[in-house]
């Protein structure tokens, strides 16, 4: 097979663009990775069950995949799309982790195969592979974190994606996802998408190991320094990195001990009021205010989570689920960070993004005034009953759902429910990484609306009789699953 990265990659004008020499092997999964790009799709999935009968474990299949999407998959001109092959792959492992172990391959076989299109996708666009590293000795002033925050700070692709590989190569990898994730978190483009590939990196690199550290942390570098078509936000003002901008001053005025505050519902509902009106500034203003009157950032954290959940039900479109989805990505982030100014802008940046988010969700004609703290329960008898109803009226469901759950329903039996259809009757990357998160987003909720945001998430959940995916149907009979 003629890769299609050895004729074309030259020429792409791009400053991410291949440099004219093989690509780079990454060690450890170099002959699962070059099964992955090389076979073609309609072969892929038999070949990869007869891996996994021989005794393929999904970790490995896992770790491949990580390494061939973002060596494949350009998170340009777009961090999205084609690029959700790469971010969606902690969502993948979530899923994995959480079924049995023979309906654990089910979504990686489906990401398997979403890669292959993806990467057609790619190819269509312009041949690309993630560029090897000059030849010689790297500069050791590349690796200290000082080249890499240069580098994020001008809007240098090129510069970061050296800075983060000679970082990765001289074992800081840590030091370097930390300076990635923050910076993920800088400018509202791409919807959220760039915390959400911030903490997907940190997660997989976490759960993997260096194998995939450097082309995760190297794509992600990628993905952050993309403008998405504005002049350089280095020595140009745009409406994306106002945020940024005030946030670092309001981040400042709040006291050492700002992390120490009570949970506290009222300050909550508060807030989640103030999302529903105010704007970007207003509102990290008034997080500022609790969190300097002692109320804790969790309390700040779940009102900006069940904002997001609230989006879903005025209007279940691609915006909102990205508010659920960034809001749990800028959570991650915030709970690893190792500098305290960190957390401070990844809260603060949260909360004026749901309400970037809220505009673009109101601007629509079928825009709902609902409340995520008034939805009316109603009654059902089961999961199946409940799961019926979200085929044909899908509020209707979220209601049942809620009055299920205050009966005493079993939420983990829902979530569970919610996290096969996902796979099974799978209509896209975001079914599984919206399910994962707002299960993830209930489970870090203390407040005694969580049970709401559950409910909530049925607003973009698979029916019972919603039709089975067809990548997911060979791969059950190939598996016997």
């Amino acid at each position: 097979m003629i890769s299609r990265r050895r004729v074309l990659g030259a020429s792409a004008l791009a400053p991410w663009a291949l440099w004219g020499r093989p690509a780079v092997a990454f060690a450890g999964h170099d002959e699962l990775v070059r099964l992955l790009i090389d076979t073609p799709r309609e072969s892929l999935l038999d070949a990869l069950a007869t891996r996994i009968r021989a005794g393929l474990a999904p970790r490995q299949l896992l770790g491949a995949l990580a390494v061939a999407t973002c060596r494949e998959v350009s998170p340009y001109p777009n961090v999205g799309f084609k690029y959700h092959a790469v971010m969606m792959l902690r969502s993948v492992e979530q899923s994995m982790v959480a079924m049995s172990a023979e309906r654990a391959w089910l979504p990686l076989l489906w990401t398997a195969d979403y890669f292959k299109a993806a990467s057609a996708q790619q190819d269509r666009i312009a041949p690309w592979s993630l560029r090897p590293l000059p030849e010689g000795p790297l500069s050791v002033g590349m690796a200290e974190p000082a080249a890499l925050v240069n580098a994020l700070v001008s809007w240098d692709a090129e510069q970061a994606d050296l800075a983060t590989a000679t970082m990765v190569a001289a074992g800081h990898t840590h030091s370097a996802l930390q300076t990635l994730m923050l910076h993920a978190a800088r400018d509202y483009r791409a919807i959220g998408h760039k915390p959400i590939t911030g903490a997907n990196a940190h997660r997989l690199v976490s759960a993997l190991g260096e194998p995939v550290a450097a082309p995760l942390a190297r794509s992600l570098a990628l993905a952050v320094q993309n403008a998405e078509g504005d002049a350089s936000p280095a020595r140009h003002e745009h409406s994306a990195d106002l945020d940024w901008q005030a946030n670092q001053t309001m981040a400042a005025k709040l006291p050492p001990d700002w992390r120490s505050g009570r949970d506290d519902i009222s300050a909550a509902r508060t807030l989640l009021q103030e999302l529903r009106t105010a704007g970007s500034e207003q509102a990290a203003g008034s997080a500022v205010e609790l969190l300097t009157d002692n109320v804790s950032p969790h309390t700040v954290w779940e009102a900006v989570m069940m904002f997001a959940g609230e989006l879903m039900l005025r209007r279940n479109n691609i915006v909102a689920l990205h508010a659920c989805t960034t809001a749990n990505a800028m959570h991650y982030c915030y709970l690893v960070a190792d500098e305290d100014r960190a957390r401070r802008l990844q809260l603060l940046q949260a909360v004026g993004f749901m309400t970037r988010f809220r505009s673009t969700v109101e601007r629509g004609p079928r825009a709902r005034d609902r409340r995520i703290d008034s939805i009316a329960p109603l009654p059902a008898e089961s999961l199946d009953e409940i799961f019926r109803t979200l085929g044909r009226r899908r509020f209707e469901a979220v209601r049942q759902a809620l009055g299920w759950l205050q009966a005493g329903g079993d939420a983990a039996a829902l979530g569970a429910r919610v996290r096969w259809y996902a796979t099974l009757k799978n209509r896209g990357t975001h079914d599984i990484k919206f399910t994962e998160a707002m299960l993830e987003n209930y489970r870090w909720l203390r407040l005694p609306w969580r049970d709401a945001l559950l409910a909530a998430s049925l607003m973009y959940a698979n029916g019972s009789d919603d039709g089975d995916d067809v990548v997911v149907v060979q791969a059950r009979t190939l598996l016997g699953v």
